[in-house]
């Protein structure tokens, strides 16, 4: 028991682990539109790094250091003791200042006058030529100036808030690779800032575009998703709204199609004349097997004689429900239809110590059809439940009109496993060899509710057993129900046939 629970357990996290581990999968609009929109995000800043890294102006190599060093300086700002800004010595600039000693600052604000804690020898270099009142330049000081500035080069920016009344001047701060992050990180502040509204207007429009780009991808994808053996003349648009990179996948799919429809037609024709041409030498035989003398040998060869002709009409009868070679217009009475199945199945029933009853949940049920086709449905579920049902037991055969019309047969025996509940519409499929028949009853089935624009599916009975749903609509029919009694309003009306 406990090697059972651990192998459950070892299951269901087997389970969970796989579907943790489903792949995300991206639509092609997303694929398309993520790449274009981060690009138009990321190409003015790699645009601008590259420029500056390897076709820079003179002066460049200061520039953009001076990102730094105005994000540096904004943060150490501080209001004085006489309530005009400040220069404090915080961690970062003093880390900055130990590692470039020959680096100079100083704020002028627009009076002229320099902020605490500016270096003294910048602003007397800026005093003596007058360029207290520059600001977004750069400059050199002249090689003759009685200073240590001789020589230096300056750039000039315009203070950050709230200190914007200034300017910051910076000396000999030649560029490093410690200042390439903080100089991406500022541009991109400033490309989102100034190109902010033309970025969303392409987050916007990009996706929108590429998904109406993709429209005849998707129109195509819908065809293809209708395309069935029912369906085999229909083709993927190939007109002039087709993009020419897509014309190409189209047409291919369009000529496989071809080759699977004249193959599928190949083999149908071939199936039904092989069904019809044996259907002579079947009928020849059994001639001969009646007269032969001993009679006790002819029964069982004619025994076989019969389900070998059996076969061979369902082979011939599917074979027209594969090509579409049934009409389907005729006027039916759905009720009256079920009814003279049962009086078919009676004797059947009666042979088998089974009891067969017809439980109409309307008087009348009309649509439009193959009264054949609908009649050899029914007639191969009945037949499936009787064998199913136990001695004694009744099989019900319940006419309803819901959102379709329905045909529920309803037996009591073992009922079908659901792993098998799809196998079993398959052609040939048999749960036991033993069992009579070729497995072409259900398949025959399935087929006729696909034609008839419906579907057949299996449930539990309750209780045990197996209920057949058998739904019908087709297309334009105009389903309609006829109560005629007050009866049929409350209970279902039995006809019932058997021991």
């Amino acid at each position: 028991m406990q090697r059972r629970s651990g192998d459950s357990c070892d299951t269901e996290c087997r389970v969970h682990d796989e579907a943790s581990m489903k792949p995300i999968r991206l639509s092609l609009a997303s694929r398309v539109s993520i790449p274009l929109v981060v690009l138009q995000f990321v190409v003015p800043i790699l645009t601008t790094v590259i420029w500056v890294i390897f076709w820079p102006s003179p002066g460049d190599e200061y520039a953009v250091s001076q990102f730094r060093v105005s994000h540096l300086v904004a943060s150490a700002l501080v209001d004085g003791s006489d309530g005009r800004p400040a220069i404090t010595a915080t961690p970062a600039l003093k880390r900055f200042q130990n590692a470039r000693p020959e680096v100079r600052i100083a704020i002028i604000d627009r009076q002229g006058n320099a902020v605490e804690g500016s270096d003294p020898d910048l602003v007397a270099a800026l005093q003596r030529y007058g360029y207290l009142t520059f600001f977004d330049a750069l400059f050199i000081f002249p090689d003759n100036l009685d200073s240590p500035l001789a020589g230096s080069v300056v750039v000039a920016t315009s203070g950050t808030k709230p200190y914007s009344e200034s300017t910051l001047f910076v000396a000999d701060n030649r560029v490093r690779a410690s200042d390439i992050p903080t100089f991406i990180r500022l541009l991109a502040t400033q490309v989102i800032e100034k190109l902010g509204p033309f970025l969303l207007v392409v987050v916007l429009a990009v996706p929108f575009f590429v998904r109406r780009a993709l429209r005849p991808l998707v129109a195509a994808s819908r065809e293809a998703a209708a395309i069935d053996l029912r369906s085999r003349e229909k083709r993927l648009p190939d007109g002039p709204g087709v993009p020419s990179e897509l014309l190409p996948l189209v047409q291919g799919i369009n000529a496989a199609l071809d080759r699977l429809d004249q193959g599928v037609s190949r083999q149908q024709r071939f199936s039904a004349q092989a069904a019809h041409e044996m259907r002579t030498p079947l009928a020849i035989l059994a001639a001969r097997i009646d007269s032969l003398k001993d009679v006790q040998a002819g029964v069982g060869l004619r025994r076989n004689v019969e389900r070998m002709r059996t076969l061979v009409d369902q082979l011939l009868f599917v074979a027209r429900l594969e090509r579409l070679d049934l009409p389907l217009d005729e006027a039916i009475d759905l009720v009256a239809l079920a009814r003279d199945v049962v009086a078919d199945c009676a004797p059947l029933a009666i042979a088998e110590g089974r009891q067969l009853a017809l439980v109409p949940e309307v008087a009348r049920l009309t649509m439009r059809g193959n009264s054949h086709a609908l009649a050899s449905a029914i007639v191969n579920l009945a037949e499936n439940a009787l064998r199913a049902e136990p001695p004694g037991g009744t099989v019900e055969i319940v006419i309803q009109h819901r959102d379709m019309a329905r045909v529920l047969v309803v037996d009591h025996g073992p009922g079908i496993a659901p792993a098998n509940r799809e196998q079993i519409f398959e052609p040939f499929w048999r749960r036991e060899e033993r069992v009579p028949g070729a497995g072409l009853g259900l398949a025959i089935v399935k087929e006729v509710a696909a034609a008839h624009g419906g579907s057949i599916t299996v449930d539990e009975t309750p209780g045990g057993g197996a209920t057949f749903c058998l739904s019908l609509r087709r297309a334009g029919s105009g389903l309609t129900s006829v109560c005629e009694s007050k009866v049929c309003e409350r209970t279902a009306i039995h006809f019932r046939f058997g021991v």
